[in-house]
């Protein structure tokens, strides 16, 4: 049986131009071989998988190659280039600092570098994930580290460049990896791709790259793990099946429905995603993210930003035309409170679904009566006959009927709905025994100021006090708890405070309270004043004024004094 090799190790660059994603630091290393300035200590440091020990692997090769290529490429034939290709390379030492951390491996390490090289000019020492050392260990290194032999180099790599002291840092030259890009992985996943003789469509490969999230060697494992199970052709749907990835036909779909006002066909939309098992967070980070997709592709100076195929790319500029920016800013916001919120909500799917209704409100502004007849023509065809506002028609169950909301929030039509009025006054309504109340004609739209909810303001205000106590503020949260908020118009409440450091703490917070409060209870011209209550000293009263209030209770009391011949002073 043919021994199998992955492509992270199959495939890995030997060569500073086979380097992927990370020219800055691969022409800077160049540019020091060719004019023979190469430091003494490097250190390598970024997220994994995008290329450190790999580079330090070339950097060491090609410094003890003897027969350089023009391009920096190493011969191959030369006695240093044989033993570093057979694995016994006697100039080049790796170290694992995860498991040889201690203060007696880097004595071991110190006396070795006092060897001078046997074959070449160099002898390298390449200690990966140095932030494992020891504070000891670091200690014992920093003399050699500074003052090295001439003949000595060390390339330190770590994923935790904050672990490391900065006297280390102090002493080497410091090279920062980034993240690979997508587009980068994906052409590099094409090349092995065709090498391999697998026919990959290119959005199956975009999707592994978003999964890697940056890191070269992962898209490399994913790679391997798709190939394993389809074989010679790498489909968009193996893909999806395998990484549990949301296809992005479903953000597309749901956010039509959304723009459209379509609350219910997104909630049909959402309960598929769950019934095919993924988890409602994982929906709500994918819509984010295709929400800022779409925001990006609305202009073409932000267009390099969106990190998908040509093909999608078009889509994504089509729908962008047809979504409001306005609806994708505030979509974000709201689904961005959802991600937050979602792991402590005792009901996810109902947070999800309430936010996919309010951002099906918001794209339309407003409800207008539907039916198979325009209203105007209904007018004429059936005059005797009103548009009831929903959940007050004749097929509504008794104990859910109600009138239309006396009140509503300004810019709304008359007969939308509102979530929040309808259950603040379904169970009113029930107890009150109402009968169907026409609702308005459309002809008759009027816009009609809200009125406050004392019950509501009330939950809201707590509410942020208690989010403002989760967030460790509790002398806030007992400034807002110590009194309860108080309705002093259609649009205005007021709080009262009794001393400046509670108005101090309110001054401050009182922009985002009053942001907060808006939201909860749908009026956007609320307005909070916050009231300094004088408090009023009592008086101090003397042993003669104790006696005589005593004494109007009890007379006996001026008998007792007269007897006993009590002076009680002033």
């Amino acid at each position: 049986m043919e021994r199998y090799v992955v492509s992270a190790r199959k495939y890995r660059p030997d060569t500073f131009g086979s380097v992927v994603g990370q020219e800055h630091v691969t022409a800077t290393l160049m540019n020091a071989i060719r004019t023979g300035h190469v430091a003494q200590a490097f250190l390598f440091t970024g997220p994994r998988g995008v290329g450190k020990t790999t580079c330090a692997r070339i950097l060491a090769r090609t410094i003890n190659c003897e027969n350089l290529g023009e391009d920096l490429s190493t011969c191959g034939v030369c006695p240093s280039c044989k033993t570093f290709e057979e694995g016994h390379s006697l100039n080049i030492f790796e170290l694992d600092a995860a498991s040889n951390n201690s203060v007696e491996d880097i004595r071991n390490l110190i006396q070795q570098v006092q060897i001078a090289p046997q074959v070449g000019t160099k002898k390298v020492y390449i200690i990966d994930e140095v932030h494992m050392l020891s504070s000891a260990a670091f200690n014992a290194f920093l003399k050699t580290l500074e003052e090295p032999p001439s003949y000595a180099i060390f390339i330190l790599a770590t994923t935790e460049k904050h672990k490391i002291l900065p006297t280390i840092l102090s002493r080497c030259q410091v090279f920062d990896f980034r993240r690979i890009t997508t587009g980068d992985i994906a052409r590099h996943l094409a090349e092995i791709a065709q090498k391999e003789g697998i026919k990959a469509e290119p959005q199956a490969l975009h999707t592994i790259a978003q999964k890697a999230d940056g890191g070269l060697r992962d898209a490399l494992s994913i790679f391997d793990q798709l190939v394993s199970y389809s074989g010679d052709t790498l489909a968009y749907t193996d893909v999806l099946k395998n990484l549990n990835v949301l296809d992005h036909e479903n953000y597309f779909n749901i956010t039509d429905h959304l723009s459209k006002g379509d609350a219910a066909g997104a909630l049909v939309i959402f309960n598929d995603i769950l019934f095919q098992g993924f988890e409602g967070h994982l929906f709500v980070a994918g819509l984010a993210h295709h929400f800022r997709d779409l925001l990006v592709s609305q202009d073409p100076r932000t267009i390099p930003l969106l990190e998908v195929g040509d093909e999608l790319g078009e889509r994504y500029a089509a729908q962008a035309k047809a979504v409001a920016r306005n609806f994708l800013v505030e979509g974000l916001t709201r689904l961005g409170n959802v991600d937050a919120q979602y792991k402590n909500s005792k009901e996810p799917r109902l947070l999800v679904e309430l936010a996919l209704i309010q951002l099906a409100q918001l794209a339309t502004g407003a409800r207008q009566p539907t039916g198979d007849v325009p209203p105007a023509e209904a007018e004429k065809k059936s005059p005797d006959v009103t548009v009831a506002a929903p959940g007050t028609g004749p097929d509504t169950p008794p104990a859910t009927r109600k009138r239309p909301p006396a009140a509503r929030p300004a810019g709304r039509v008359a007969g939308s709905v509102s979530i929040r009025q309808q259950l603040e006054t379904a169970r009113p309504a029930a107890a009150a025994g109402m009968v169907d109340q026409p609702g308005p004609q459309p002809g008759n739209i009027a816009h009609e100021p809200v009125a406050l909810n004392e019950a509501l303001l009330r939950r809201a205000w707590k509410g942020y006090a208690q989010a403002v106590k989760q967030q460790g503020r509790s002398s806030l949260h007992a400034t807002l708890m110590a009194n309860e908020p108080r309705i002093t118009g259609p649009a205005s409440i007021s709080f009262e405070i009794v001393n400046a450091v509670q108005e101090n703490y309110l001054r401050e917070e009182k922009a985002t309270l009053l942001g907060h409060l808006k939201r909860e209870t749908g009026i956007a011209d609320l307005e909070l004043e916050v009231v300094l209550r004088e408090t009023v000293a009592k008086p101090r009263y003397t042993a003669k004024d104790k006696f005589l209030l005593m004494a109007e209770k009890n007379p006996a009391l001026f008998k007792l004094r007269e007897d006993l011949d009590l002076d009680l002073g002033q």
